[in-house]
């Protein structure tokens, strides 16, 4: 059988996938995040790298394994670029590659620091963004290079905003199976998605050093990423970190489905 993935375009999904790349039962279709939810309910996909937004709302039948994208404390990678005090911020454009950090931007500014600004969905640059709006929220690659700038603006770090009000981890996306997956392929396949995750992990320094998405980024910068930043296993605190992002949505926690 070969099975059908949809992962992402961005440095934080490597080490999910690079061991998956040299299997000849799995294909990878690379798409947006945003772009996801649509082609596993289409059943197009047997499972995808999710928004756990997407999951939250129904979105597949379950999580598969424990492999994830996810952070405590910074993550690097979600970034809600500012000019005026989050709290005095009367609109916000949104890069919507992503329901998650759309959703988790929504939730924090809201729920925690009391600012209800008008969002607009936008195209990720980061100069048009700020030049229309008081705030701009970057995800993935785009996020990484923007930090490296200077310029006369202060970042808010969304994972660790959501740790400094929480005390709890963030998980940005999860390998999930589309509806009518049989259990017991389910399980096979959350088994080769955690040694998968496994494998990656042990190879960060290669992985960094490859470059498979062409990062302008340094070798440097892209290894500590990997490896400092993003976290690959659903802990007990990402688990509880996501229960409460659920609690705040109004949507209930997914099924999980391990090995």
């Amino acid at each position: 059988m070969k099975w059908v993935l949809g992962t992402v375009p961005y440095l934080n999904a490597l080490p999910l996938i690079w061991a998956l790349e040299r299997r000849d039962d799995v294909q990878l279709v690379r798409l947006l995040p945003s772009q996801l939810g649509e082609k596993l309910g289409s059943g197009e996909l047997h499972a995808s790298l999710s928004p756990v937004f997407d999951v939250l709302d129904g979105i597949g039948e379950a999580i598969l394994g424990d492999g994830i994208v996810g952070a405590t404390r910074e993550v690097r990678s979600v970034l809600l670029f500012h000019r005026k005090p989050i709290g005095e911020l009367r609109s916000v454009a949104l890069d919507t590659s992503s329901h998650s950090s759309v959703n988790l931007t929504r939730v924090l500014l809201s729920n925690f620091y009391g600012a209800n600004p008008e969002f607009v969905d936008a195209p990720p640059d980061l100069d048009a963004m700020l030049s229309h709006h008081d705030g701009a929220l970057l995800i993935g690659d785009p996020a990484l290079e923007a930090a490296q700038r200077s310029g006369d603006w202060q970042t808010l770090d969304l994972a660790r905003a959501w740790h400094d009000f929480t005390g709890l981890s963030f998980t940005f996306a999860a390998w999930t199976g589309r509806r009518g997956l049989e259990e017991n392929q389910g399980r096979e396949l959350a088994a080769l998605l955690n040694e998968a995750r496994d494998v990656g992990v042990a190879n960060i320094e290669a992985i960094a050093r490859e470059n498979p998405t062409r990062s302008p980024l340094s070798p440097a910068i892209r290894q500590a990423y990997l490896s400092e930043a993003i976290e690959y296993r659903f802990s007990p605190s990402h688990q509880a970190g996501m229960r409460q992002f659920a609690r705040l949505l109004k949507r209930p926690f997914p099924p999980l489905l391990n090995p």
